[in-house]
């Protein structure tokens, strides 16, 4: 179709009337619907375990697409994450007929879609929700694949090259006159996934149909179509100038929360001046802290999600530590922040780095499907986490404190899913840089500016709260067995009576004093007292957990060798051991 052709097609009034017609169409089918109304459907999870019978994959990106249109698939795929997530885990019982409109009614109403790719009328136009006829096509597809019983189909009347139009396995739709619709003899479950650049629809049922049907494998010939951000028509009077618009800039999300000096350094490097930043507070005149004021977010590319960070500093702050568990309040307070977070990714965003701590809930939204991401890991996995906690446990049994720490089923497998899915993760920790030595980025660790001390004191420092989980257990039998003049951190500990007739200081930040830094703990994330122990040149004696490299300053034992430990301590403190 040339361009006098399509001014023609899309002159005032052929719009008018097809605006009409689509007006009679919609009541008719609406009036339809209330004579033989639709099942509703649920997630049940019956389903859930059973295999998959039959599966669709298409890409999200279209190779062939221009460079001008873009945005468009960009939009696209956003009203696939959210469509995606509303259809994931729909249950349908046996005999009963699936309606795509049914289902999602009027994408074009409070669903949150944005302006995709349309076909129509030989053109490739702007429309919200524009692309749901993708997850319509895998759907069809996918219903072939299972033999179920198609009730209603539509092709489009124009073949995009590289989608399944060109199968002739497509189905188009269009609210609501132009639907989907299918069923089977026996209950099945429909689940929807978008990883960084698939849509794929399976379905699963403890049964198959068997029954040979037709392939409906027809090849199509493709369409050369027209887009009305490229082709140039400035004569129809849907043309709009978009040279203002952003085009085909693919950007990167930040979703960070607390700063580390070695993310901070990290992000500086890779990050460009069209890169977004979505963190819990920002500065400002009534919010005065530099928590999360991460030195390569600019303030016109920065947003916050205020309100979630607010509330959460101030339920951490003012909440009864005595009464519950604080970690799962820190969980629950998260995730208010990453829900918050996920609505504020930018639909030409196609790579996330983000916070481990938020991971799991951005990842549950859907927001992260046809997107990479990378993670910067601030601690260990929970399934890991759950581990060593269960090995310090099996060591000390009497602690009250080593229950701590614990993240539900749910949220383990959420998380497990999604590193199982991250491009990278990014991390200063050895111990955690093992865990994912195929894909993992290891940065080193900032040592505060080097005051070029030496260690001249006589004191041995824990550098942590006397907790079961810092090896404090370990730290009072050593104390007690070679007699240490022992200087504590943390003002936490155990039990009231937990050091028992030993003499033990506090800490005030003077390292002057300090001979040694003895920390055999079971989980350290963060160990930034043996980072500033090391800038002053004093010897560490720590274990694997604490995540540093073993060096003649640092030296790293296993995990609960006491006896390892207590030989060390005694070589560096000078003090005899018989073995």
């Amino acid at each position: 179709m040339n361009k006098q052709q399509l001014t023609e097609k899309h002159s005032v009034i052929n719009d008018a009337i097809f605006r009409m017609k689509t007006i009679i169409l919609t009541g008719n089918r609406i009036f339809k619907n209330l004579l033989t109304p639709m099942p509703k459907f649920k997630d049940n999870q019956f389903l859930i375990n059973e295999p998959v019978i039959a599966f669709s994959e298409s890409d999200l990106w279209n190779p062939f697409d221009n460079k001008e249109n873009w945005i468009l698939t960009a939009g696209k795929i956003e009203n696939l994450r959210i469509s995606a997530r509303k259809l994931h885990g729909l249950e349908v019982k046996a005999n009963e007929v699936f309606s795509f409109f049914f289902f999602f009614f009027n994408p074009n109403f409070g669903k949150s879609y944005v302006m995709g790719r349309e076909i129509r009328e030989g053109c490739i136009v702007p429309t919200i929700a524009g692309g749901l006829c993708q997850l319509s096509n895998a759907l069809y597809d996918a219903a072939l694949k299972a033999n179920f019983d198609i009730i209603e189909r539509h092709k489009h009347t124009k073949v995009i090259k590289g989608s399944l139009s060109e199968q002739d396995r497509d189905a188009t739709v269009k609210w609501n006159y132009i639907d989907l619709r299918f069923k089977s003899s026996f209950d099945f479950r429909i689940e929807t996934v978008l990883t960084s650049d698939k849509l794929v629809v399976g379905f699963k049922s403890a049964q198959k149909n068997v029954k040979s049907t037709d392939n409906n494998s027809n090849l199509r010939q493709s369409n050369k179509l027209n887009d009305c951000y490229s082709c140039g028509n400035f004569a129809c009077f849907k043309h709009q100038d978009r040279t203002s618009m952003k085009q085909n800039i693919a950007t990167t999300t930040f979703i960070l929360d607390e700063k580390w000096p070695e993310y901070d350094r990290y992000i500086k490097d890779i990050s460009t001046d069209s890169d977004n930043f979505i963190v819990p507070l920002r500065q400002s005149t009534f919010i005065k802290t530099d928590r999360y004021a991460w030195s390569a977010a600019k303030p016109q590319k920065t947003t916050a999600t205020n309100f979630q960070g607010i509330y959460r500093a101030l339920k951490l702050r003012f909440f009864p530590k005595h009464k519950n568990n604080v970690f799962e309040l820190s969980l629950q307070l998260d995730k208010k922040i990453a829900v918050a977070a996920a609505r504020k990714i930018p639909i030409d965003s196609t790579h996330v780095v983000i916070s481990q701590n938020l991971l799991p809930f951005v990842f549950e939204t859907g927001a992260l499907g046809g997107r990479t991401f990378d993670v910067l890991m601030t601690r260990l996995p929970f399934e890991k986490l759950h581990e060593r906690l269960d090995h310090a446990f099996s060591h000390h049994p009497e602690s009250p404190t080593l229950n701590d720490f614990r993240a539900g089923k749910k949220l383990i497998e959420l998380e497990n899913k999604a590193l199982t899915k991250a491009r990278q993760i990014i991390t200063p920790h050895t111990e955690i840089a093992e865990i994912f030595k195929n894909k993992v980025v290891t940065l080193d660790w900032f040592i505060p500016p080097s005051s070029n001390g030496q260690a001249s004191g006589h004191k041995v420092l824990f550098p942590a709260s006397a907790i079961g989980r810092k090896g404090a257990y370990e730290i009072r039998r050593l104390a007690s067995e070679l007699q240490l003049n022992l200087t504590v951190s943390g003002t936490t500990t155990e039990n009231d009576n937990f050091w028992n007739e030993l003499h033990i200081e506090n800490f005030n930040g003077n390292f002057d004093q300090i001979r040694l830094v003895v920390y055999p703990t079971y989980i350290e994330h963060q160990p930034r007292q043996i980072l500033n122990a090391i800038s002053k040149g004093i010897p560490i004696i720590t274990t694997t957990a604490c995540g540093l490299k073993d060096s003649d300053q640092v030296k790293i034992i296993e995990l609960s060798n006491y006896e390892r430990l207590k030989i060390e301590v005694s070589k560096r403190m000078g003090i005899h051991h018989e073995c």
